[in-house]
């Protein structure tokens, strides 16, 4: 039986971890540079700990006879107490810098922590982590802490069956390693979002953890001297893969491999009498880790979302600020739950829940009826209404980029083959969506037509997404596409290959140029024209407004590329630019509400829905059938 003492160098690594997530997330700066940028890399350094005390604790008790029941119990008094605390907070601030619709969408998620299974419904809910501070989700860093309770439950279940036979668990866990590890292998670039959020993406760590646990005996069998010398060289390793292997959008991956060897040398190799003030210090900041990792991201969202400009000074303070609370929340939530009945952490979480339900009834989404809506978060989703999945049951209720063999029968309206309409699938990014809008909104003027929308970028004409594109119902009885991209440099060479789809398919393909560009939003979301509507006193003026928006056009991001579309391509395929349309150079106007005062752009250049049904009623006024559809 291996019995191995708790360490100081432990509570050290969970500081390591922490810290390095801390500075991640507050994207601070130094010459110039992001500082470690491979920061988030100390997630996974939680879940290798994590496989590798809870081993150590059940093994250990399995002296004592191990029960279940106790280790769940403790488990309880451990995580939920603060849960509930920061969950609660978080909800409390949460009408000081989000509107109704961002509240409702941040009380969803609080719902899904509060489950265990958060993880999965920021997958569902197309959530990125890696712009975890544009997603203005305050708790989206529980992500992790999900994937930590679904491990807390069913990781001792293997232990128990298993009592009695050590070398069976250790089979056991090297196949979920190998198994883990050969589906992050298969699936990190092809479904590199799901495999993010993913708990099956996330064993290999858990199980490698608990691996090294028993695997600690190897340690004598080195030659002590060079102990040191292997610790160190595991930091190293670890430093320079969170340096060179920081790709976030493919994470995890076959590469971190590497990162897993380092943490072995680390944990097996350490000598408590290296080092040893160093990991005294850093062993104090480790025991708070749990607090720091919980409160840091609703500090830093907050603040990001409240200053102006959330620069270094400010975010430092936010850090030691997070230092505060932590201790405080160290000492009279997570010490004090972890000696008292149970009974008090069950009704702490019955707290939280009622607070998510009663905020949920306070904080009723409006639906915006104003003319004039500064809710840029609401008119973005209201954009994706007719593209919404319309399954009773479903956390994903739309998808820009289609991914997945099926994708096109949910997140499209599908042709409807009774009628003898023409067939048109627009095709392309989130630009195809604002197309199809366009189109739909005024079905009743292009009403010969039927339209539907399969969400794929250009490069992907290159890899499996294009036979899923090719074998879907939509494109096999489409008779037009029409592409809409934002086209970069690096896309053009494809088009050829989108040219020769549409002709070996014998499909009429309309290609749409880069549409006008103005500056992005700020921080609090604010389009430009939104900061001149409420700097002229919220008096809307529609030919001021043009005039205001003509001069913020950002015609660099545009017209160099679609001259080059149409140098290219322009002798091959049909084009059309739908700025004139949308903008007037010789009176130096472009359109920035509807004649109702209804906001056209609710971004940089993406359409709002009454945009799209104002733009499109332009469209067919310009004689758009007759020029191209006939």
């Amino acid at each position: 039986m291996i019995i191995l003492r708790y360490r100081p160098e432990i509570d050290s690594l969970r500081a390591f971890a922490v810290l390095a997530v801390i500075i991640y997330h507050a994207k601070l700066n130094l010459f110039g540079n992001i500082l470690l940028p491979g920061g988030y890399l100390g997630v996974d350094i939680f879940f290798i700990i994590s496989g590798y005390i809870i081993s150590k604790i059940i093994i250990d008790a399995q002296i004592r006879n191990f029960s279940l029941l106790t280790f769940y119990s403790r488990r309880i008094k451990r995580i939920i107490p603060l849960l509930s605390v920061v969950l609660i907070s978080s909800i409390i601030f949460l009408p000081i810098i989000f509107d109704s619709f961002l509240i409702n969408k941040n009380l969803n998620a609080a719902l899904a922590v509060s489950s265990g299974v958060s993880n999965f419904y920021f997958w569902l809910t197309s959530t990125l982590y890696q712009f975890a501070e544009r997603n203005n989700i305050i708790n989206l860093h529980f992500w992790s802490l999900s994937i930590e309770i679904q491990f807390y439950i069913l990781f001792p279940i293997l232990f128990v069956i298993f009592k009695n036979n050590q070398k069976i668990i250790i089979y056991l866990l090297l196949i979920i390693f190998i198994v883990s590890y050969l589906f992050v292998s298969k699936i990190y670039i092809t479904h590199n979002f799901f495999n993010f959020y993913n708990s099956l993406s996330r064993a290999f760590e858990f199980s490698f953890g608990a691996l090294i646990f028993f695997m600690s005996d190897i340690k004598k069998k080195v030659k002590k001297n060079i102990h040191f010398l292997l610790y160190i060289t595991g930091y190293i390793f670890l430093f320079y893969y969170i340096y060179h292997f920081n790709n976030e959008g493919s994470h995890p991956n076959p590469y971190t491999i590497i990162f897993l060897v380092s943490l072995a040398l680390i944990i097996i190799f350490n000598d408590d009498n290296k080092l040893k003030n160093l990991k005294k210090y850093f062993g104090k900041i480790g025991k708070i880790s749990y607090s720091l990792y919980l409160w840091h991201f609703p500090i830093l969202v907050l603040g990001n979302n409240y200053f102006e400009n959330y620069n270094d000074l400010l975010k430092i303070f936010s850090i030691f600020l997070c230092f505060l609370i932590s201790i405080i929340t160290y000492n009279i939530i997570e010490n004090k739950f972890r000696v008292i009945n149970i009974k008090y952490s069950l009704l702490l979480f019955s707290l939280l829940i009622l607070t998510i339900f009663f905020s949920k009834i306070l904080f009723q989404e409006n639906t915006k009826n104003t003319v004039y809506n500064l809710d840029n978060h609401y008119l973005a989703d209201e954009s994706l209404f007719y593209l919404k999945n319309k399954k009773k049951i479903s956390f994903r209720k739309s998808k820009n980029i289609f991914s997945l063999k099926n994708d096109s029968l949910f997140y499209s309206p599908q042709f409807d083959f009774k009628n003898n309409k023409q067939k048109v699938l627009i095709v392309g990014d989130s630009h195809s969506k604002d197309l199809f809008n366009i189109f739909k909104t005024n079905e009743n003027k292009f009403n010969e037509f039927e339209f539907a929308r399969y969400g794929i970028n250009i490069h992907d004409f290159k890899n499996y997404r294009k036979d899923y594109f090719l074998n879907s119902e939509i494109f096999k009885n489409a008779d037009y596409i029409f592409f809409s991209q934002r086209y970069k440099e690096s896309d053009l060479k494809y088009i050829e290959e989108l040219i020769d789809i549409s002709n070996k398919n014998r499909k009429k393909l309309i290609l749409f140029l880069k549409r006008p560009e103005f500056l992005d939003n700020d921080k609090k979301n604010r389009t430009l024209l939104d900061k001149f509507y409420l700097k002229n006193d919220k008096i809307i003026n529609k030919d001021k407004m043009d005039s205001f928006l003509f001069q913020q056009l950002q015609k660099h991001k545009f017209e160099k590329i679609n001259d080059r579309i149409e140098l290219l391509y322009g002798y091959s395929v049909k084009l059309f630019n739908l700025y004139p349309l949308v903008c007037d150079d010789l009176n130096k106007r472009c359109h920035s509400v509807t004649k109702k005062g209804e906001k056209i752009f609710y971004d940089y250049g993406h359409l709002t829905l009454n945009g799209s049904k104002f733009l499109g009623n332009l469209l067919y006024q310009s004689n758009f059938i007759e020029k191209y559809l006939n």
